[in-house]
């Protein structure tokens, strides 16, 4: 990651009446969730102020004295992400400047970067380019990608044997999967379009997508589903009636993460692949800041490699073990590993 240096925002607000204030404000562009950010205010003409209104996005956040430097704290409920910040400078109650100024968000921890342990190896389809991967009842359900090959399978995990497998029409670019209350949910690229099927792979109606305009991965907590669509956007679908009701922002401390891709739910976090790397991400649902980083680049050299397409992309959770299960489009081999957090 490169490292961001401080960058001022300078704006000057000049005019022909004598008695409104003349101010140069340094505002940092970029400012950390949970932590104060220092702006400074330059009274070139020495105008009397005595009061800072603040808002976020016209939501009023803060009050405070004028001094030539204050500290602002955004509050937890605005996402991660960009925003507008007015400032509101008074006199005596009455307002005598306003000033509308743009910053990011970015989270305020820095990712751990964490380590695995490499439990067992077992086959895997090489000719499955996968997009999504789930346990369900010691099932292991992979959905497939590409034009006239996109498919739902339920598989034996341990010998790579497919128990099960349905083709999507050749018009359907497969893509990520979840199971919720007992029925799985997968998405199309850039059909707008998702399918509903029961455990046994019998489809049973579909979905359009509404706010969020590609489908990239899915994954559920047990109560909503949540979508990636290519963007640094995480979406909440309801799944009563399967429209988007919100979204995460998904940052480091000092980037926006897009391409974001298969989606897993583990033990209250979204763990998600990048996509064309080789590596996993660990997301918090409420901020959408990223907690930690896995680089899992050593597995891709485990598998046959060829020049097609064979990027990491799939992960599944083992609730039993706390173990997930790793493969990626063509790998011709399924790990399963131990996040290590010590």
């Amino acid at each position: 990651m490169k490292k961001l240096s401080l960058l001022f925002i300078s704006f000057f607000l000049l005019t022909s009446c004598h008695k409104e204030p003349k101010l140069q404000i340094h505002l940092p562009q970029y400012i950390h969730q949970n932590k104060p950010a220092v702006v400074k205010i330059d009274n070139l003409n020495q105008t009397k102020i005595d009061k800072v209104d603040i808002l976020v996005d016209e939501q009023a956040v803060q009050s405070l004295t004028y001094r030539p430097t204050i500290q602002i704290l955004i509050p937890k409920q605005f996402k991660l992400g960009q925003h507008s910040l007015k400032l509101n400078f008074k006199q005596g109650g009455q307002l005598v400047k306003s000033m509308t100024l743009a910053f990011i968000l970015y989270a305020g921890i820095k990712p751990k970067v964490l380590s695995y342990e490499l439990i067992k190896t077992y086959p895997h389809d090489i000719n499955a380019f996968t997009q999504g991967l789930e346990f369900y009842k010691d099932t292991l359900y992979e959905g497939t990608g590409l034009y006239g090959q996109s498919s739902l399978r339920k598989t034996d995990y341990k010998t790579g044997k497919i128990f099960k497998q349905i083709d999507l029409d050749r018009k359907y670019f497969g893509e990520g999967i979840s199971i919720l209350n007992d029925k799985v949910y997968q998405l199309t690229w850039q059909n707008g379009i998702g399918f509903i099927y029961d455990t046994n792979l019998t489809k049973k109606g579909d979905f359009k997508y509404h706010k969020s305009k590609e489908g990239w991965g899915l994954c559920n907590d047990g109560d909503v589903l949540y979508k990636s669509d290519g963007t640094e956007k995480i979406w909440i679908l309801d799944p009563t009636i399967l429209q988007e009701k919100d979204f995460i922002n998904v940052y480091t401390n000092h980037h926006k993460i897009v391409r974001i891709n298969e989606l897993e739910w583990v033990k209250g976090k979204i763990y998600t692949n990048i996509w064309q790397k080789n590596a996993l991400a660990i997301i918090n649902p409420k901020t959408g800041a990223v907690e930690g980083i896995v680089n899992l680049s050593d597995l891709h050299k485990k598998v046959t490699q060829h020049p097609e397409l064979d990027v990491l992309n799939g992960i599944a959770y083992d609730k039993k073990t706390g173990h997930l299960f790793i493969t990626g489009k063509k790998w011709d081999k399924l790990f399963e590993i131990k996040i290590l957090f010590k």
